[in-house]
């Protein structure tokens, strides 16, 4: 049974660190939640992992899928504000404005304009494409001893942990319960600090 012991860090909040043993099959959504169980968080913001070790890099980037919450979960846009269908004359002035005037072109041809450029669009940000943290394992990454990435959690907050891999055991105890703490050192910073004191 192989597994990977993570050393997981938050630069500047002194001598504190965790280290951490997963199993090769576990996912980065499983490295997540354990991260925030050995940091004693909550886990209710949304998060990314960035393999380059540049924190928005997007052509290293695992996250949740568009429209999930923390958890993973599909958002449910019911309870969304819906917006009112355009009229006919709203759309084409929408369109004009979009495509600065449009001069001589019908709004078929405008609307085909556009619907090209977003297909474009979407299939080059698909190609860059995210990976998905809840179906990656780490076997999957090729990870190697020493190899650093950055886990970012919390989107507004952005609080940056460096992840290294401390070791790599081909031989584990397939008994073993998978995530487990393996070391804990100092004390983890408070989520939510108290800004006004």
């Amino acid at each position: 049974m192989k597994t990977y012991t993570f050393h997981v860090s938050l630069p500047g909040t002194g001598r504190t660190w965790r280290k951490v043993e997963m199993s090769a099959d576990q996912t980065l959504e499983d490295l997540h939640f354990a991260i925030q169980d050995a940091y004693e968080w909550d886990a209710d913001h949304l998060y990314s992992f960035f393999m380059s070790g540049q924190a928005w890099d997007e052509s290293s980037e695992y996250c949740l899928p568009e429209g999930s919450d923390p958890w993973g979960e599909p958002i449910d846009d019911e309870d969304e504000e819906e917006w009112p269908e355009p009229t006919p004359e709203e759309h084409e002035q929408a369109l004009r404005a979009l495509l600065g005037g449009g001069e001589g072109m019908t709004v078929e041809e405008m609307q085909a304009y556009v619907d090209a450029f977003l297909d474009e669009y979407f299939a080059e940000e698909d190609e860059l494409g995210s990976g998905n943290v809840r179906t990656t394992t780490l076997e999957e990454l090729d990870l190697e001893p020493r190899q650093e990435f950055i886990y970012l959690f919390d989107y507004g907050d952005e609080w940056r942990f460096k992840v290294r891999v401390h070791a790599i055991n081909e031989n584990a105890d397939p008994e073993a319960e998978y995530p487990r703490l393996v070391e804990s050192v100092g004390e983890a910073p408070e989520q939510y600090p108290a800004w006004d004191e």
